[in-house]
């Protein structure tokens, strides 16, 4: 896709009739996902305004409207993902987080506001070699992420192993924890993930640690999928 005119949006909200049969599926509460502004930038070929700042501003301002409309409808959990912040760190430290505070502007703390930022995304399932962002990415956005006006970080652990010292560095946010790898069909030992959630305990309060896979589950099976989720939740119990 291609933006080649001014970006407008338009009466008609796209996400909340997602939302409504997404949330008709459950008694609780659901979180919705949408892309954030630096990763529809990646996503798109600019034809038009030649001015990357601008454009994610434009974009933000365009997703916020979809935003305050899920609020509108009930939802509680809203989160943005932004995987290219860990691949484009300048840009993400530069203008990529005033486009998450657009993103989230009029939003009510009665609303969870969560940003994602993954490593990277395979292709295929058991692809050892795809191209993974920096770790050490996290720790050169981790001050604005701390200062930033959202409650909850997501990051992964899992692929990248992090030094768990980056936690405590997000003292002012809750974070989600990735503990399942999303792109291998081996599923983690209970014992493993259990030890793992334990040594990350050392660096960040239990009420502030949010359990959970890496990234999307898209590329396993189902089966697989509540085989490995079984586990990480088997885990988060223990620990």
């Amino acid at each position: 896709p291609a933006v080649r005119s001014n970006i407008e949006h338009k009466e008609h909200v796209y996400y909340v009739k997602d939302f409504t049969a997404a949330q008709a599926l459950s008694s609780r509460p659901i979180k919705f996902t949408l892309p954030g502004p630096l990763t529809i930038m990646d996503t798109t070929a600019d034809c038009f305004y030649d001015d990357r700042p601008r454009l994610n501003r434009i974009l933000a301002d365009t997703i916020n409207k979809e935003i305050l409309a899920l609020v509108e409808s009930g939802c509680k959990h809203i989160q943005v993902d932004e995987p290219l912040f860990a691949r484009q760190v300048n840009d993400a430290l530069s203008f990529g987080f005033e486009g998450i505070d657009r993103c989230f502007h009029k939003v009510p703390k009665s609303v969870s506001r969560i940003v994602h930022m993954c490593c990277g995304y395979p292709d295929h399932l058991d692809d050892l070699h795809y191209k993974k962002a920096d770790p050490q990415s996290y720790n050169d956005l981790s001050a604005m992420i701390n200062e930033a006006d959202f409650d909850q970080i997501s990051i992964e652990d899992k692929h990248c192993c992090n030094n768990l010292e980056l936690l405590e560095k997000l003292p002012n946010k809750s974070v989600i924890f990735g503990s399942i790898a999303i792109a291998s069909s081996r599923t983690e030992t209970l014992d493993e993930v259990v030890s793992r959630l334990k040594l990350a305990l050392d660096h960040i309060d239990r009420e502030r640690l949010i359990v959970a896979p890496d990234c999307g589950l898209g590329l396993l099976p189902p089966d697989l999928a509540e085989e490995k989720l079984r586990v990480m939740c088997q885990a988060a119990a223990i620990v």
